[in-house]
């Protein structure tokens, strides 16, 4: 109930998690390890392959090991929303990887635009981070008139900036997910009714709405143009 919420949340749900829900965080958990454990034997094979067997070996594995890493950031993500699907259903793991892919595919047209315009809004905050910390060393090492080479400190400096910016605003991604997947779950079980209201804010269901209006009417635009121009024959040349 939104208008009785606990005293301590946070730990509310920790003890929640503990108590309730420790093998669905081993399950996921096993399921990342269990598809890590084929990369990098493939890597050893190919590791051993390099310096006895042709190219075709080498492009081979490598191929395989490019598919398990793809293999491996996709379960990264069903983890992702399977542990937020958890957390406000109280189903197991598998039961809520299902239901969140089923409610990711139903609900996809509400959150890509949005979805890639938080991305690259964190994208640019870590590149805005490098930026400000590459300049405040390059001041820093304008008067260290000791230093001859400058390249080799700014490129560890901006390289450390990144890690640390890439470390924090990565809670902020995390967090956008699981905020629009909780928007898809209360879409799917809430009508808006006095029996059953939205527990989201009006201001972001208003904001969501906004944005698949404008989408709507530009991919609506654009299917418009296309039968024009497929309609529209081109006349022969009279000279």
């Amino acid at each position: 109930n939104k208008n009785d919420p606990p005293d301590h949340p946070i730990l509310s749900s920790l003890s929640i998690l503990f108590w309730y829900h420790q093998g669905t965080v081993v399950k996921g958990s096993f399921l990342i390890t269990v598809m890590r454990i084929p990369r990098i034997i493939l890597m050893c094979i190919y590791d051993t392959l390099k310096t006895k067997h042709g190219k075709w070996s080498r492009g081979t594995f490598r191929c395989c090991y490019c598919c398990f890493l793809c293999l491996d950031r996709y379960l990264r993500h069903v983890n992702q929303n399977a542990y937020t699907t958890t957390a406000i259903n109280g189903t197991d793991f598998c039961t809520s990887a299902k239901d969140a892919l089923k409610i990711a595919s139903k609900n996809s047209s509400h959150f890509t635009s949005i979805n890639c315009f938080g991305d690259f809004m964190i994208f640019l905050g870590k590149v805005l981070v490098v930026c400000f910390t590459v300049f405040g060393g390059l001041m820093a090492f304008n008067y260290n008139r000791v230093l001859q080479v400058w390249t080799i400190p700014l490129l560890l400096v901006a390289f450390f900036a990144y890690l640390v910016a890439h470390s924090f605003l990565s809670v902020f991604e995390t967090v956008l997910d699981a905020l629009f997947l909780c928007f898809a779950v209360d879409l799917e079980t809430n009508d808006g009714s006095s029996e059953k209201p939205y527990f989201m804010d009006q201001d972001f269901l208003n904001f969501v709405k906004r944005i698949n209006r404008v989408n709507t009417a530009r991919a609506q635009r654009d299917m418009d143009s296309l039968r024009t121009e497929e309609g529209t024959e081109l006349g022969p040349i009279v000279r």
